[in-house]
């Protein structure tokens, strides 16, 4: 009987221990923003939002139309309105985490007409005006370009130190960064 319980408890625990922990999805924003301005009613559109409010969306290409910079609670911000392309929605957010202001400050200097790309929780959608989509909190994940290319898209064309490869050629391998 001893036997038998200890080999269950065994299996019980390999199976609760191999079990994989997952990351929570984010969905993707610019989708969202193409489906909300495409939904023909009112009723469509908030059958649309009411699910998705809350969780996780990325955004990219989205051009900078408004950026402004201020104090909350006496930490530095910067409040910004950007534009999404396929749908021309607006998408508002206030840039607080310090990473995320970094990589706003890294050079070139993000500036009004430039594009990023940033993940956050959706607080509101239509809610402000019928074309507005509000991210709170946000995180900017990396400077951008205005639209996708074709074909592949590697890392070291959006973030200047990812690295490009690897040369092992002549004995110590070097790391190879985009210029």
């Amino acid at each position: 009987m001893k036997k038998i319980v200890r080999t269950s408890l065994t299996i019980l625990m390999g199976l609760v221990f191999s079990t994989p922990v997952q990351a929570l999805p984010i969905d993707n924003g610019n989708d969202l923003a193409l489906n909300y301005v495409s939904a023909k009613t009112p009723a469509a559109k908030k059958q649309l939002i009411d699910p998705v409010l809350g969780k996780l969306h990325y955004f990219r290409y989205l051009k900078i139309t408004e950026m402004t910079e201020g104090m909350t609670n006496g930490f530095r911000n910067v409040f910004i309105r950007a534009t999404e392309p396929s749908s021309s929605m607006i998408v508002e957010f206030n840039v607080l985490k310090n990473v995320s202001l970094k990589i706003l400050d890294d050079e070139p200097k993000t500036k009004i007409g430039d594009a990023i790309g940033v993940q956050g929780r959706l607080e509101s959608m239509g809610k402000l005006t019928t074309n507005t989509i509000v991210l709170n909190p946000v995180i900017v994940k990396h400077k951008d370009k205005f639209g996708p290319v074709r074909g592949k898209e590697f890392l070291y064309e959006l973030d200047p130190n990812a690295r490009m490869g690897t040369d092992t050629s002549g004995g110590t391998p070097k790391v190879i960064k985009a210029k």
